[in-house]
């Protein structure tokens, strides 16, 4: 059995209004006095679809692969060379990956095909993936963590709980999120709700996507999630474990999302690969203020991810992984690419 995952050529129609018992802020959309101009990083061969990116305390990158199951490292500059880490025999495709402990990363790897567009249900599985290894021997320790056999497709990946070994797992065709222990491989599904199914406006099957962690200083603790068809960021306050502790509400809207990261203020950096652009949200207004990018150039072609460097001279620079219109999505076709955005003081 196959599933569907055509992205952006599935989606057909304009914004609607989603289930009514949800909280919504209302989004607003400027421009920022001046676009970003990204720099290339590296630009993978024609046909390449890139897909999340980790930046290691080293300031390296780590990128995933969606038309092949490659793990590749990049250097936080412009042209870059990129280094093969490990290619993982049996699977087709890379999605989400996070770290857990220090160059500790766990990757989500599966059976899918950018070509036919479809999944292969119960063929996604989770990896460990030891860095320090790599550095010291030249090859990184590669181990299972878990199977995931009910799985339609697992996507984003974030840290929920370092101690105790706990990450979010997003599934978008199920439309839910799970929660995975990767010390003991246990895993089930912890949110599921009318924001996290695909849904309206559009008829994409991909619901959620990128998932989060992020708490202000005396702050609730919340789960961040982006959902593709419903066009929106949405939120949920949760507990230590990421039980939810309230309802789920919507922060942005308007805006076909993959995934995210945070800026120190708590702003979300938004990949919004419907547009192509890299967009900034402010949770307590919803306001959306786009950064970089443009429907109309291939600067950031289907942007599906972004990250900030690590390093004191790149701790504002934000790195993202370019899509580049390969997976059925219409319009041009660029090849895939790690890109770097300077922000400065856009981040005030």
């Amino acid at each position: 059995m196959h599933v569907s995952f055509g992205l952006i050529a599935l989606l057909s129609s304009a914004a609607g209004a989603l289930c009514a018992t949800v909280s919504y802020k209302r989004s607003l959309t400027i421009n920022a006095a001046t676009l970003l101009t990204p720099q290339v990083v590296h630009t993978f061969p024609n046909g390449t679809n890139m897909e999340n990116l980790a930046v290691r305390a080293s300031g390296q990158i780590l990128c995933t692969i969606i038309t092949g199951p490659d793990l590749f490292q990049v250097n936080p500059i412009v042209d870059s060379p990129a280094t093969l880490i490990h290619s993982f025999t049996g699977y087709e495709t890379l999605f989400g990956i996070a770290e857990v402990q220090p160059d500790q990363f766990y990757v989500l790897a599966g059976n899918a095909s950018a070509t036919t567009l479809t999944s292969v249900p119960g063929s996604w599985s989770a990896f460990h993936v030891d860095m320090t290894s790599f550095d010291s021997e030249g090859a990184a320790t590669i181990d299972k963590v878990a199977d995931f056999p009910d799985a339609l497709l697992l996507n984003g990946m974030g840290l929920l709980n370092q101690a105790e070994g706990l990450v979010y797992v997003a599934d978008p065709f199920a439309g839910a999120i799970s929660i995975l222990n990767v010390n003991t491989g246990d895993h089930y599904v912890a949110i599921n709700n009318s924001l996290t199914v695909p849904a309206a406006p559009f008829t994409t099957p991909l619901g959620v996507n990128g998932v989060h962690v992020f708490q202000q200083p005396d702050g609730p603790l919340y789960v961040y999630f982006s959902n593709t068809a419903q066009s929106l960021l949405a939120r949920m306050p949760i507990n230590a474990t990421g039980v939810p502790t309230g309802d789920a509400e919507v922060v942005a809207s308007g805006i076909i999302a993959d995934d995210f990261t945070f800026d120190s203020a708590g702003n979300v950096l938004q990949a919004v690969i419907g547009s192509d652009e890299i967009v900034k949200i402010n949770p307590a207004t919803g306001t959306i203020t786009v950064l970089a990018g443009s429907p109309n150039n291939t600067e950031l072609r289907s942007v599906s991810a972004a990250q900030f460097g690590r390093l004191s001279n790149d701790s504002t620079t934000l790195f993202v992984t370019l899509n580049g219109g390969n997976l059925g999505a219409g319009g041009p076709v660029v090849p895939g690419a790690v890109k770097m955005l300077e922000l400065g003081t856009t981040l005030a």
